[in-house]
Order: structure tokens, then C-alpha cells, then sequence
């Protein structure tokens, strides 16, 4: 996502546009993930599409970039012959010269300056850091994006500074796993801290966290600073302690619990969401009970849940894949049947109060906002409010949306 927003500021910084249309593009930037087959498989079936379009427009040029062009590299293009470049996570640096070349851009519009004021946006998301140390034994993010690597912690409050100059009211401070921050002397909590004092700033989220990383001082800050909002998105993948030490979580779900129990008490309001992977190599019946007591137990305000996706370079992928298809279907919709019948009651007890939104852009004849625990809401009112601290009243509630009325 971070990836997709610094490239689209600069190409639109270097005079490109961006078209709705399919047949207006002059070029095709396909920002890949590698996390689960699907993802990649959902890459080919678009490349094809996008290979037949090419073959009556030539001039036009293909860019596959991201965690699949990192793992797979230049096979892409020997398999897609009408891919033009190839763009690894590692090189996104290097890539992104590349591809303002191969667009043609350099040519006809002189270099922005990096402190140039571009288009504002009410929510601008920012990198902190890049790869990850947990090797956990399903994933491949840390033989696509490497080891742990912290950023400068001045640059990240620079980057901060400008986007709220030009108008972002909130930021999302991103990480594969965000809450190891450390930089230096300047851990994630005193990022925080930072970040919040910044002039004009409404708002703060970050994700993704490790429970294994949520430590007494980051859940003070979420408590203690008006700022933050009231949501944490912690992954748990399973209630069974056999499936978390085969995944090689770092903690018991015990200890999950216990760090549930922590944030509600400091943070009574919280909204916690989370990832869950059914299907994973021994994952038995009752190691899948013992899941889905926890999603009835916990209430999350929110889940994804995945199938698991055997991927090349992990452990789990010399592990036997002994869950069928057919029970990976049903486990996962058992899961998230679940998960909307939970939030379906959280939402309909909402009915009737009162929340601050920030209004972030224009839907379908309403103006999207959010409350500080991550929902979105629906009002209608001119687009001039944009941007604005909003005090709404809930009229009604839908799984994933709420309509409101403002109130003074």
C-alpha cells in the first residue's frame, strides 16, 4: 500500500495521470503480494488479460513490482513476454528511477524537488520499517523483504511533518511487524509520543503489531495520548498452543488472552481486530475448536481469516498439507460466519451514540468518515467537510458500515 502511494505521488509528481479506463493506460504498474498462492495466481490470470491487450498495443508497457517480483524475479518475463520490467522489494529505490525512465516521464517534466507540496489526502500512510525477524514457519515476508531494518527515526517525523502540512490530518504508521520499532535510543512507544506532538495532527494508527512486541509502555501511549485511536490490529492465527508453537508465534494463547485483557482494561473502548489461519499442516478438529471458542470469547471488533496457503523457503512448506481443500472452506466459513454474527451485535449496540468522526473522502452520494475505533461511517453532508472533526450520531448499523447523523 505504502509502496503503491510514494509511486503514485511521483509519477503524478512527474506529470503522469492516472485513467479509469482499462484501454487508456499507457502503462500497467501491478504492485504484487506473495503472502498466499492466491494472491499470485489472481497476478497471472491479470498479466494474461493485460498480455492480449498489448499484442494490439504495443507501445504500451507492463511493471510488475513488490514481493512477487521479488520471489519470482525475471522468471515473470520469461513467462510474460510482454512484461518490460521487473521490480523486487529490495530495489524499489533503484526500480522506481527505472520505471520514470521507462515511462518516458524524464524527458518532458523536470524533477520534482522531494519537499514539494503534492495533492493533500485527509489519511497518508508512512513506512517506519521493512522486513521482519519472526520467520514465522507460513510466511514468506522475510525472504521478500529481508531482515528487520528500522528507519531513521528523523526522516519518519520529517515525512510526518510535511504530509500534515499539505493537509493529512491522519497518519498510518506501517511495519511488518511495527510495534519492534527501534531505532537507536528511539523505540515504537517514543515514536508515538513524537509523531502525536506534531502541530495539526488529528489522528494516529499504526499496524501491524506482534503480540510478542505489545509491552506495558505502547498500551500506556494508546491509553494515555488523545491522538491514537482506540483500535490495535493483533494478529493471533490460532487459539491452540500445539498450531502457535508449529507456526513459531512466540507466545501461548494464554499469554494473548492476557494482552486482550491488558489493552481493555487501559483502553475500554478498544477495538481489537486480528488475522486467523485455518488449515494449517495438524491443525485437528479440536485445535480448530479451540479457535473458534477464541473468536466467541475474545469478540474481536473485526477479523481476517485465511486459508492456508502452503509457500515456498518456509518451514510450514515441508510440513505435510494434510487439511483437505474441502475443510479449509468450511473451517473458514465457520470463522467468519462468526465473526459477522459478532460484529453485527457490537454495531447494533451502537445504534443511538454518539462518536467523533474525521471525514476522509466522497462515497456514493455520502461523505466517508471514521470513528477512532476504525468504522466507517457514512454521512451526508457537502464536501466541504472534508477533512473536519465531525460529532455524529448512529441512525443505523450494517457488519461493516454505519449511517449518521452530525449533531453539534
Amino acid at each position: 500500500m505504502c509502496d503503491s502511494d510514494r509511486l503514485d505521488s511521483i509519477l503524478l509528481a512527474y506529470g503522469a495521470s492516472k485513467v479509469d479506463n482499462f484501454l487508456d493506460a499507457d502503462v500497467f504498474i501491478l504492485n504484487t503480494c506473495s503472502v498466499r498462492m492466491q494472491s499470485e495466481q489472481k497476478i497471472f490470470s491479470y498479466l494474461g488479460k493485460i498480455e492480449e491487450f498489448k499484442q494490439q498495443n504495443s507501445d504500451i508497457k507492463i511493471i510488475v513490482m513488490g514481493c512477487m517480483a521479488e520471489r519470482l524475479g525475471y522468471d515473470i518475463k520469461k513467462r510474460f513476454k510482454s512484461v518490460d520490467l521487473v521490480v523486487g522489494t529490495k530495489d524499489i529505490d533503484n526500480g522506481i528511477s527505472k520505471i520514470i525512465d521507462l515511462c518516458c516521464l524524464k524527458n518532458s517534466f523536470k524533477k520534482i524537488n522531494s519537499n514539494v507540496k503534492l495533492r493533500s489526502k485527509i489519511v497518508s500512510h508512512i513506512t517506519i520499517m521493512k522486513g521482519c525477524n519472526n520467520y514465522c514457519s507460513y510466511c514468506i515476508v522475510p525472504f521478500v523483504r529481508g531482515i528487520e531494518k528500522s528507519f531513521d527515526y528523523n526522516t519518519i517525523i520529517n515525512k510526518c511533518s510535511l504530509v500534515v502540512e499539505n493537509g493529512v490530518k491522519e497518519i498510518i504508521l506501517l511495519g511488518q511487524n511495527v510495534n519492534s520499532y527501534k531505532y537507536r535510543n528511539v523505540d515504537f512507544s517514543l515514536l508515538l509520543k513524537n509523531v502525536a506532538s506534531i502541530k495539526n495532527l488529528e489522528r494516529i494508527r499504526f499496524l501491524t503489531n506482534h503480540p510478542k512486541d505489545l509491552n506495558d509502555n505502547l498500551i500506556d501511549v494508546i491509553a494515555k495520548n488523545s491522538k491514537m485511536c482506540s483500535h490495535i490490529h493483533l494478529p493471533m492465527q490460532s487459539a491452540s498452543n500445539k498450531i502457535l508453537q508449529l507456526m513459531n508465534r512466540k507466545y501461548t494463547y494464554e499469554y494473548y488472552s492476557y494482552l486482550i485483557k491488558k489493552l481493555r482494561f487501559a483502553v475500554p473502548d478498544i477495538s481489537i481486530t486480528t488475522d486467523i489461519i485455518v488449515g494449517f499442516p495438524g491443525e485437528t478438529d479440536k485445535d480448530f475448536e479451540y479457535t473458534l471458542n477464541a473468536v466467541k470469547t475474545i469478540r474481536f471488533g473485526g477479523l481476517y481469516v485465511f486459508k492456508y496457503s502452503p509457500r515456498p523457503n518456509t518451514k510450514a512448506f515441508e510440513m505435510s498439507d494434510n487439511v483437505s481443500t474441502v475443510e479449509k472452506k468450511r473451517r473458514h466459513a465457520i470463522i467468519l460466519e462468526e465473526s459477522n454474527k459478532i460484529s453485527a451485535e457490537i454495531v447494533s449496540k451502537m445504534v443511538g451514540s454518539k462518536h467523533q468522526v474525521l471525514v476522509e473522502n466522497i462515497g456514493n452520494g455520502f461523505m466517508e468518515a471514521r470513528t477512532k475505533s476504525g468504522r466507517k461511517v457514512f454521512i451526508k453532508i457537502n464536501k466541504e467537510y472534508c477533512g473536519k472533526i465531525l460529532n455524529v450520531v448512529i441512525k443505523e448499523a450494517k457488519v461493516n458500515s454505519l449511517f449518521g447523523d452530525v449533531i453539534d
